[in-house]
């Protein structure tokens, strides 16, 4: 029997901010009127029996229903009517029917510690959103990312953020602005990251490259200005990532027939920039062209790293860009977390003796720690 509503979401009033951006995007791959969330449907539900026909909507009318649990949500009159539709769900063998998401590790005492949890201290609404689709097509039986997909017919950033892997140690709000920047509805085009040398920053960039590469007819390339010796060379391998014709001429001259390539396609397109201390004549033309283009280009995003931090504040395209993101050097301690993924055995004293011994160089302590080639 087919259902009203594809998913339900309930949650208390002090994660609205986070739920509110997770519905749009939801809603965005279906319509508002197959999410039930509360302003989706303010008409319907301003009537004196709420508390009988709200809970039954989450028990009768819902493919997914999600939970997206926190330390208020025990405390909300209204989150306890849907709970007891929930958790009569679980006790009627529905499980596949309920999803548990949660903030700051909390768990309902009726579940026993018997329950799995997606925690989202450290997420974004955007990948929410996308374990939520990815886990309703499970349960109906198709790939996990078959409600991630996008149209080959009408291609546009996607309206979720893909699930991501980071084989990265810290720079945790970097990837959580990438994770933005990649959605069809980003609050920003231009993303600037800035920090000192030997910190990360390189590999940093052939994560975002080889995420951006993951996503169905989306452009990506990466430029790196650190002292090539053979800077033509390096634009070739650019413009053939970006599926554009070979440049010729100076530098200035090859972006600048690269981009048109781009303009006349029109297509989403990702530009990522490394080493842009180092960009030279290349950067007056970045400033001045590229980035004031963006303001008009939509399709086009574009992510700036350097040793020092990109001018966004007064210029034409401040409202474009995210506020410069000040990378920090991973401690032993934030290496450890990330090395015990790849070696179990890991210890924090050998971690440390490895800091030590690398001088905290991220390129050193990543081939130590990191996954193995």
């Amino acid at each position: 029997m087919t259902k009203r509503f594809r998913i339900a979401l309930s949650f208390a009033g002090e994660k609205r901010d986070f739920v509110v951006r997770m519905a749009h995007v939801l809603a965005d791959r279906f319509s508002a009127d197959q999410i039930l969330y509360d302003k989706f449907h303010e008409g319907e539900f301003a009537c004196s029996n709420l508390a009988f026909h709200l809970p039954s909507l989450y028990q009768n009318e819902a493919d997914l229903v999600v939970a997206i649990l926190c330390n208020n949500y025990s405390e909300k009159e209204w989150c306890g009517l849907e709970w007891n539709a929930i958790y009569s769900l679980i006790k009627q063998g529905n499980v596949k029917q309920v999803m548990l998401l949660r903030f700051d590790r909390v768990e309902p005492a009726e579940l026993f510690g018997l329950a799995g949890f997606v925690d989202l201290d450290d997420k974004t609404p955007e990948e929410t959103a996308a374990l939520i689709l990815s886990r309703l097509a499970i349960n109906k039986g198709q790939k996990k990312d078959y409600y991630l997909s996008t149209n080959s017919i009408d291609l546009d950033w996607p309206d979720v953020t893909p699930v991501l892997d980071w084989p990265v140690a810290n720079h945790r709000e970097a990837k959580l602005a990438f994770a933005k920047l990649i959605t069809h509805r980003a609050p920003f085009r231009i993303l600037p990251i800035y920090g000192p040398t030997e910190i990360g920053k390189t590999h940093l960039t052939k994560q975002f490259l080889r995420h951006a590469f993951k996503i169905p007819g989306l452009t990506c390339g990466r430029l790196d200005f650190k002292g090539s010796t053979d800077i033509d060379t390096e634009l070739r391998i650019f413009a053939q990532n970006l599926k554009v014709e070979t440049p010729s001429g100076s530098v200035v001259s090859q972006l600048s027939q690269i981009f048109t390539s781009l303009q006349k396609i029109a297509r989403p397109t990702l530009l990522i920039f490394d080493t842009f201390e180092m960009a030279g004549e290349a950067e007056n033309w970045m400033q001045q062209s590229l980035l004031l283009s963006i303001i008009r280009e939509t399709w086009l995003r574009v992510i700036v790293v350097g040793q020092q931090p990109l001018k966004v504040h007064g210029e034409p395209w401040d409202g474009a860009s995210a506020s410069p993101i000040k990378l920090s050097v991973p401690n032993p301690e934030e290496w450890f977390e990330f090395g015990q993924t790849y070696k179990p055995n890991l210890t924090l004293e050998f971690v440390r003796q490895a800091h030590d011994y690398a001088g905290g160089k991220s390129a050193i302590l990543a081939q130590l720690i990191g996954p193995s080639e």
